[in-house]
């Protein structure tokens, strides 16, 4: 499973990639190993240039495309959980992280759960369904 909140939530100690790559640590891969596929992740999302990068100095679009990246780092992914993904971003990058979620769900064969506010990110989904408070369904 892969998770992505609306709070990045990035381990200050650790780099960019380290980050990334700490599923993969945590899972037992073995270090070299996991920073390949943490490097690739961070391309994926636009950001291999930050790779070692403290996350301290990271921008908020710049930490949330980091946690993208640190969710979709592990191969064999079946479901991915996005809560509001694409908040932080401009319109831009939260098209471009919604197509590669939705490119990377389609590819692993995985199931995408993805809530937004966002009408553009909703228009991209195959499927949606729209909830509303019981106030304003009357």
């Amino acid at each position: 499973m892969g998770l992505i909140l609306q709070s990045p939530n990035l381990l200050e100690e650790f780099s960019a990639i380290e980050n990334v790559a700490f599923p993969l640590l945590f899972d037992g891969t073995k270090r070299a190993s996991a920073l390949k596929c943490a490097h690739e992740a961070l391309s994926g999302v636009g950001l291999e240039h930050r790779a070692n990068a403290d996350v301290r100095t990271l921008s908020g679009g710049e930490a949330q495309r980091i946690a993208v990246a640190r969710a979709l780092v592990r191969p064999g992914i079946a479901l991915l959980i996005a809560d509001e993904p694409t908040a932080s971003l401009d319109a831009d990058n939260a098209r471009r992280v919604t197509e590669l979620l939705l490119r990377e769900a389609e590819r692993r064969s995985a199931a995408v759960l993805l809530a937004t506010h966002d009408p553009a990110v909703a228009a991209l989904c195959a499927r949606t369904h729209h909830l509303a408070r019981e106030r304003d369904a009357e």
